[in-house]
C-alpha cells in the first residue's frame, strides 16, 4: 500500500465512522456561505450562485503555513487557478506569473472589498509566463492577516466588472471585527545535497477597534524574511583559460555544485494595511489603505572566468550576478454610501501606485574594462492608476417572482506606465578589446551591458497614459420561484488606439427541485493591450535550447513602434476579443453535502504574445542599423487565435462524528486544454530572414506548458483542540516543447502531500506544525545536454522544483 493510499484510507474511515450520524445533527451547510461576487442584487451562497465560485477563509489561509504565498494558497486551494514557477528569471521568480482556467493574470480582475485593485508595475516576462508582457496585480502583497475571505468567480465578467474579467474576478473581502491576532511562523526546505536552504520568518499582526456603536477600524501588519533557495546542476564547462597548453590546476579544485545561484530569491517584505468604515446617520463613509515594500536579491547564472562577459582582475574566478529590486506600494481608497428611498448609491475613489528599481550586485560590464562598476542601478519602473466609480441600486416590483435588482454606474480609470533607464554603465558600451593572457578571447571585444540584469537604453525608455470611461447595467431577477435571469452590458471608452467596446454578459439558473439546479452564461469580453506591452523594452541575457543543448544567449525586446520593431514587422497592437460560454450543474443532494460541476469555453481572439527570438544575419544587420550589437530580438504581437476549454467539479461534505469530533472533506478537479485556433501570418519584412515570428515551442508555452488535469483532496478533522488538515493534489504530466521535436521534454504526473497540524493550548494560544510537499517530491529531471549549472527539472514543474518545506505557527487571539 503507498503512502497516498494510507493517508486517504484514514481519512475514508473518519469519514464512514461518522456518516451513520452525521444528518441526525443540526449543521452549517457547505454552501451556506454567502457570496457577493457575481451579482449587484442580495447575497448568494455558493450553490445559488449562476456562477461557479469558490470561497477561500481567513482560517485557510493561516493554516497553509508560512512559506506559503497568497498565489500559491489559490493554486492549492480553487481547482481552475494555477501561478507557474520561474526559476532566476529576474522579477518574474518573485511576482510568478499565475492566472484562471488556463489565461493569465492580466486576464484576471482582482477586487478587495468589492474595488478595483491596482496592477504591478512588474511584467510577465519568463517565456513560460501566461501573461505575456502584462502587469498583473502582484496578490501577495495584501497580508494574509486582513483577510476575511477571498471569492474566486470563475467566469467571463467583463460586462459586470471592466474589461479585463475574460477568465474571472477574485475578490478579497477584509476583516472588520474588533478581534485582536498575532501569528508568527519560521520553517525551511528539506535538505537538499547535505544543505538545508530555503529559511522563512513571517509574522501577520491584526487588530481591530470599535469606532463608537456606528464605525470600525483595522490594522494589520505582516513581515517576511526568507533565504535563498538553490537548486542547480553541476558545472561541468572548462572554466579557465589553460596554462601553457594545459589545463589550469583551478580546474579540479573548484567547487562546481554549487556556482549558480538560481532558485527562489532572498526576499524580505513588510505590508500594512488599515481598513475604516462609519456610519454617520444613514451614510456611510469607508476607506481602506495599503503600503508595502519589498527587497529581492534573485541569483543568477555563473559567469565562467574565460568567457567575454568577464574581466579577470575583477573577477578572477567568475562570478555569478544577482538581479536585485527594491519595490514600494501603496493604493488608498475612500468612498461614501447611503439609500434615498427604495435608491442606494456608493461613490469611490481609489489611486494605487508601484514604484520598482532594479539593478545587479556582484557583476560587471565587461566592455568597460577593469574599471567596470560591481554594482548597478539598471533602470526603475511605475504604474499608477487612479479609478473612481458611482453604483446605483434598487429593486423593482415588476410581478415577477421576486423583485427585478436593477444596477448601473458609471467608472473613469486613469492609468500611467512609466520606465526610466538609469545607471549609463549599465548599457554603455566601452569598447574594451581583450589584451594578450586572455587565451582565445585575445583580440575580440568584451560583451556590453551589466551581467545579471536587465538594461534599459534610453530609447528604450517609456511614459504612457490614457483614461478608460465606462457605464455599465446589470438587471436581476427570479422570474419565477425556480428560474434566476441576470443579464448585464457595459460600454468603455478608451482614449488611446484602443477604441470603443460593448460587451455584454447573460446567465440564468434553474432549480429542477430542491438541491438540484442548472445553471448556464454567455458573454464576450475585451481586454485592451496593456501599457507595458505597448511600452516596455529591454536587453538581458536569456537561457535557450541550442541544438539539445542548453546554452545563454544575449537577447532583446523592441517595442512594436521602434525603428527594429518596425524593420521587423511589428505592427501596432490591437485589443483581445472573448467569447466565454459555460453550463453547469449545483446539487445539495444532503445537508452538509455539495457538488458543482460546470464546463466552460473560452475564445480569445488577437492574443498578445510575444514573438518567438529572432536572429540571424538578417536581424544583426537591422540591430547594426540602429546602433545595436547582434542581439536575438522579440517584440509583443496579436500572436494568435485560441480555444481553451475545461470542467471544474467542487465536492463538499461537514459532518458531525459525536465524541470523534468534526470532519469536512472536499474534492476539486480541473481539466484544462488549450488550443491554437488561428496563427498570424509571418509579415512580409520577415520574409527574406529565414525566421519564424511564432515558433513551435512559443506555441507549445500556450498549449502544453501547464497540467491539462488537477486533482485537489482534502480533509480537515477537528476534536476539541485538535486540529488535523491534510491535502493531496495532483498535478497531471506537462510537456517542454522545443522548437526541434527530438528535444522536448515530457514530464509525469505527481501527488503532493501537504499536512497542518494544530493544538489549542488555550481558548487564545494555538500551536502548529506541518509541511507543504510532505514526501519532498521533486518534478521529473530533464534530459537536455546542461553544462552550464542551472536547474535540471522541469522548468515548468506547476509546484515547483524545492521539494518539502516544513514549519511551526503560534498564533495567539488578544
Amino acid at each position: 500500500m503507498t503512502y497516498k493510499s494510507r493517508l486517504w484510507g484514514t481519512v475514508a474511515a473518519l469519514a464512514f465512522m461518522g456518516s451513520g450520524q452525521a444528518f441526525a445533527q443540526e449543521e452549517t451547510p457547505s454552501d451556506g456561505v454567502l457570496v457577493v461576487t457575481g451579482t449587484r442584487g442580495q447575497p448568494r451562497t455558493v450553490t445559488e450562485s449562476a456562477a461557479p465560485i469558490d470561497v477561500v477563509s481567513g482560517d485557510q489561509l493561516e493554516k497553509m503555513g508560512g512559506a506559503t504565498s497568497l498565489r500559491d494558497v489559490l493554486t492549492q486551494l480553487v481547482p481552475s487557478f494555477q501561478a507557474q514557477t520561474v526559476a532566476s528569471s529576474s522579477w518574474d521568480s518573485l511576482a510568478r506569473p499565475a492566472g484562471l482556467r488556463g489565461l493569465g493574470g492580466a486576464h484576471v480582475l482582482v477586487l478587495v472589498n468589492g474595488k478595483r485593485r491596482h496592477n504591478s508595475a512588474l511584467i510577465n516576462l519568463s517565456s513560460f509566463s501566461m501573461s505575456s508582457g502584462s502587469n498583473p496585480v502582484d496578490l501577495d502583497l495584501i497580508p494574509n492577516g486582513a483577510i476575511r475571505s477571498i471569492e474566486v468567480l470563475r467566469d467571463g465578467a467583463s460586462a459586470q466588472y471592466g474589461s479585463d474579467a475574460i477568465a474571472g474576478v477574485i475578490n478579497i473581502t477584509l476583516k472588520e471585527d474588533d478581534s485582536g491576532q498575532l501569528v508568527l511562523n519560521a520553517g525551511q526546505r528539506y535538505k537538499w545535497h547535505d544543505r538545508s536552504d530555503g529559511e522563512t520568518y513571517s509574522f501577520d499582526l491584526y487588530k481591530g477597534f470599535k469606532l463608537g456603536d456606528a464605525g470600525f477600524l483595522s490594522l494589520t501588519v505582516a513581515g517576511r524574511d526568507q533565504s535563498r533557495t538553490v537548486r542547480n546542476s553541476t558545472h561541468t564547462e572548462q572554466l579557465y583559460f589553460r596554462v601553457n597548453g594545459q589545463p589550469d590546476p583551478r580546474e579540479t579544485t573548484v567547487d562546481r555544485n554549487w556556482l549558480v545561484k538560481g532558485g527562489l530569491p532572498r526576499t524580505s517584505s513588510i505590508n500594512m494595511i488599515a481598513n475604516a468604515g462609519y456610519d454617520f446617520g444613514g451614510v456611510e463613509a469607508y476607506a481602506t489603505g495599503t503600503l508595502g515594500y519589498r527587497d529581492a536579491t534573485i541569483g543568477q547564472g555563473f559567469r565562467k572566468p574565460n568567457s567575454n562577459q568577464n574581466i579577470l582582475q575583477v573577477h578572477p574566478d567568475g562570478f555569478a550576478p544577482d538581479y536585485t529590486l527594491s519595490e514600494k506600494d501603496f493604493q488608498f481608497l475612500a468612498g461614501v454610501r447611503s439609500e434615498a428611498g427604495p435608491w442606494s448609491w456608493d461613490l469611490s475613489s481609489t489611486f494605487g501606485r508601484n514604484f520598482d528599481t532594479h539593478g545587479s550586485q556582484n557583476s560587471l560590464n565587461a566592455s568597460l574594462g577593469p574599471l567596470s562598476p560591481t554594482e548597478f542601478t539598471t533602470f526603475t519602473s511605475a504604474f499608477n492608476q487612479w479609478t473612481t466609480n458611482f453604483d446605483v441600486t434598487r429593486d423593482l416590483e415588476l410581478g415577477f417572482a421576486k423583485p427585478l435588482t436593477l444596477a448601473f454606474g458609471l467608472e473613469h480609470r486613469w492609468e500611467n506606465f512609466k520606465t526610466v533607464p538609469k545607471d549609463e554603465a549599465a548599457y554603455r558600451n566601452g569598447g574594451y578589446i581583450y589584451p594578450a593572457n586572455y587565451g582565445g578571447l585575445v583580440g575580440q571585444a568584451a560583451q556590453v551591458g551589466a551581467q545579471g540584469a536587465i538594461t534599459l537604453h534610453p530609447s528604450d525608455a517609456a511614459d504612457l497614459s490614457r483614461n478608460s470611461y465606462a457605464a455599465y447595467i446589470d438587471l436581476a431577477t427570479n422570474i419565477t420561484d425556480p428560474w434566476f435571469v441576470n443579464a448585464a452590458g457595459r460600454f468603455e471608452h478608451y482614449d488611446d488606439s484602443s477604441g470603443d467596446v460593448f460587451s455584454g454578459k447573460l446567465s440564468t439558473r434553474y432549480e429542477i427541485m430542491d438541491g438540484v439546479a442548472l445553471r448556464a452564461t454567455v458573454s464576450n469580453g475585451f481586454r485592451a493591450p496593456s501599457l507595458s506591452q505597448i511600452g516596455f523594452a529591454q536587453t538581458s541575457t536569456q537561457i535557450f535550447v541550442v541544438n539539445g543543448v542548453i546554452q545563454p544567449i544575449d537577447s532583446k525586446t523592441v517595442k512594436t513602434d521602434s525603428p527594429v520593431g518596425i524593420a521587423l514587422g511589428a505592427q501596432p497592437l490591437k485589443p483581445e476579443k472573448s467569447l466565454n460560454l459555460s453550463a453547469g450543474l449545483s446539487l445539495t443532494p444532503l445537508p452538509g453535502f455539495s457538488v458543482t460541476a460546470d464546463a466552460y469555453r473560452i475564445e480569445l481572439r488577437d492574443r498578445i504574445l510575444l514573438s518567438s527570438f529572432l536572429t540571424g544575419a538578417g536581424v544583426n544587420a537591422i540591430l547594426a542599423t540602429n546602433g545595436f550589437q547582434p542581439y536575438s530580438v522579440r517584440y509583443f504581437t496579436n500572436a494568435l487565435d485560441t480555444n481553451t476549454q475545461g470542467v471544474d467539479v467542487v465536492a463538499t461534505y461537514n459532518t458531525r462524528l459525536g465524541d470523534l469530533g468534526s470532519l469536512r472533506l472536499s474534492a476539486a478537479f480541473n481539466y484544462n486544454k488549450t488550443k491554437i485556433h488561428k496563427l498570424a501570418a509571418n509579415p512580409p519584412e520577415l520574409s527574406g530572414l529565414n525566421v519564424t515570428m511564432f515558433n513551435r515551442q512559443q506555441q507549445g508555452f500556450i498549449t502544453d506548458n501547464t497540467p491539462t488535469t488537477k486533482l485537489v483532496l482534502s480533509g480537515d478533522w477537528s476534536l476539541g483542540g485538535l486540529s488535523v488538515n491534510l491535502r493531496e493534489t495532483r498535478y497531471g504530466k506537462i510537456d517542454y516543447i522545443q522548437s526541434a521535436a527530438v528535444n522536448d521534454q515530457h514530464f509525469s504526473a505527481k501527488w503532493i502531500t501537504d499536512l497542518d497540524i494544530s493544538y489549542k493550548l488555550t481558548e487564545s494560544t494555538t500551536v502548529a506544525v506541518g509541511a507543504n510537499n510532505l514526501f519532498n517530491i521533486y518534478p521529473d529531471l530533464m534530459t537536455l545536454v546542461n553544462t552550464i549549472g542551472t536547474g535540471n527539472y522541469a522548468a515548468n514543474s506547476p509546484f515547483g522544483f524545492y521539494g518539502g518545506y516544513y514549519y511551526g505557527r503560534l498564533s495567539v487571539k488578544f
